[in-house]
């Protein structure tokens, strides 16, 4: 598999359905790991679960994107590999974590527009720069979030990103029962493929989790609880203008 493209990948595998079981760690610049999916501490019913479908996907993205600090973490598989992600935000234009897909693994920070990533061996030999890996062991490549070449490692800085990509792939939501994710109620969305989101009824109507099948998960939690994302440091950095 290719190193880039991931996001497409993602929204395939969770149409699908199907993938191995694992564990994710912790991304870079974490808080506890111990956080639960609960995203506020407000307990007012929000009413989401009486409206219909493509208004509470219209609100859960809104709230979702306007979410001062969150995490994206899980597992999405299909046919051709498996990946594992950890990601990270802070305010509109920061985020830090990492992906893998097999022996693969990148590790991404954003910081406004400029965006910070780095991959180990099997990446670089993946997508044909074995000479590249050398070059670049242990430093971090510097772009920015507009750069055509690298807009699929972009998008996952992208709190909704990932989010959007499912709800676009998996067509016919339907609003489905209500019951609770991470101890939050929610009410439940299911496409006619059988994808399911998880949309908070208490407090904002923040996106919970979202399943694509048993081995398909992802979980978005730690809403409100504050984290520091930094640049990496300038002696580890690769500026890509310097090769222009």
């Amino acid at each position: 598999m290719r190193a880039l493209g991931i996001p497409a990948v993602l929204a395939l595998a969770f149409t699908m359905g199907c993938g191995p079981n694992e564990d994710t760690g912790a991304g870079q610049g974490k808080p506890d790991e111990t956080a639960t999916a609960a995203p506020s501490p407000a307990v007012t019913a929000n009413g989401v679960e009486k409206l219909g479908a493509a208004e509470i996907l219209k609100q859960a993205r809104k709230a979702t994107a306007s979410a001062k600090y969150m995490r994206v973490h899980g597992r999405v598989a299909d046919e051709e590999g498996r990946m594992t992600l950890d990601f990270r935000y802070a305010g509109k234009a920061k985020s830090t974590g990492w992906f893998t897909i097999g022996a693969q693994r990148v590790e991404i920070t954003r910081v406004g527009s400029d965006i910070y990533f780095q991959g180990n061996a099997a990446f670089w030999t993946a997508i044909g720069e074995k000479a590249a890996y050398k070059l670049f062991k242990g430093k971090f490549i510097k772009t920015t979030a507009d750069n055509a070449d690298f807009k699929d490692l972009a998008a996952f800085t992208d709190r909704t990103g990932l989010f959007d990509e499912v709800v676009k792939a998996a067509p016919g939501w339907k609003k489905g029962e209500t019951g609770k994710a991470g101890g939050t109620p929610s009410v439940v969305l299911t496409s006619s493929a059988g994808d399911r989101i998880q949309v908070a009824t208490q407090g904002r109507p923040y996106v919970l989790s979202m399943d694509g099948g048993q081995d398909n998960h992802l979980e978005y939690s730690a809403y409100g609880q504050p984290m520091e994302i930094r640049r990496p440091p300038a002696r580890d950095v690769v500026d890509l203008e310097d090769f222009a």
